[in-house]
């Protein structure tokens, strides 16, 4: 009993992990989230998520803002993941995605914003 309530926390530890990671992640393709999107997008409380952007805070630059267009943002020039494609993907990429519609072409652009050169235009 003991080792299902050790698995049960451990698991709880990850998935809280796995969980901030992710929030980054979307901060990084969409640049700007409210705690509701966020909640609603990983099953939590919106409590939760300002439990985890508290916690994010001193580790990235995220902040947070209030009233109309409010919401969670990561600063415009934080790109840890710009320039890691190399030429041949991103034309790849870039070809695949004048070919696809709806949620591939949504995501293909996703990619290549947070994979490709800073300056690109899609």
């Amino acid at each position: 009993m003991k080792e299902n309530g050790f698995r049960k926390e451990v698991n709880c530890e990850l998935d809280t992990e796995y969980r901030r990671k992710e929030i980054i992640n979307v901060l990084l393709t969409r640049r700007h989230a409210t705690a509701g999107e966020l909640a609603q997008e990983f099953g939590v409380s919106i409590r939760t998520i300002q439990y985890d952007i508290q916690f994010l805070s001193p580790l990235y630059p995220i902040y947070t803002k209030q009233g109309e267009n409010g919401g969670i943002y990561i600063r415009e020039d934080y790109k840890p993941y710009t320039n890691t494609l190399t030429p041949i993907e991103l034309e790849t990429l870039c070809e695949m995605k004048e070919r696809v519609e709806g949620r591939y072409k949504k995501i293909l652009i996703q990619i290549i914003r947070k994979y490709g050169p800073d300056k690109i235009h899609i």
